[in-house]
């Protein structure tokens, strides 16, 4: 990203093109992870996932809009908006993939029957 940022020359709107790649990477990989996960949780774990997921989102979704339509940000807003919606994305992808993992160690831990 910072490559696609060096190449906007400070132009806002290919700045906010390159944060869009980038957000695009991270969301396909955490849409993954949930998928993985949602797969191998039944029951009340499913449940809980989902739940988990859609508070998430939520949170997600007021927050980015909320960063964007800030009236004393400015032509920046969208810059925060967008900042905030990476980090956020990336960090709740880091999470699943970690889930994701640890389920993976527990299921290679379980004694073979």
């Amino acid at each position: 990203m910072a490559a696609c940022v060096d190449r906007s020359n400070g132009v806002s709107s290919r700045m906010l093109d390159c944060g869009k790649t980038e957000i695009d990477k991270w969301d396909a990989r955490l849409n993954a992870a949930y998928q993985l996960l949602l797969h191998r949780e039944s029951g009340a774990g499913r449940t809980k996932l989902q739940a988990e997921q859609k508070a998430w989102l939520h949170h997600h979704l007021s927050e980015t809009r909320r960063l964007a339509s800030d009236p004393d940000a400015g032509s920046g807003a969208f810059m925060t908006s967008q900042s905030f919606e990476l980090d956020d994305i990336a960090k709740r992808t880091r999470e699943l993939e970690r889930a994701l993992g640890n389920a993976r160690q527990s299921e290679s831990s379980q004694p073979l029957r």
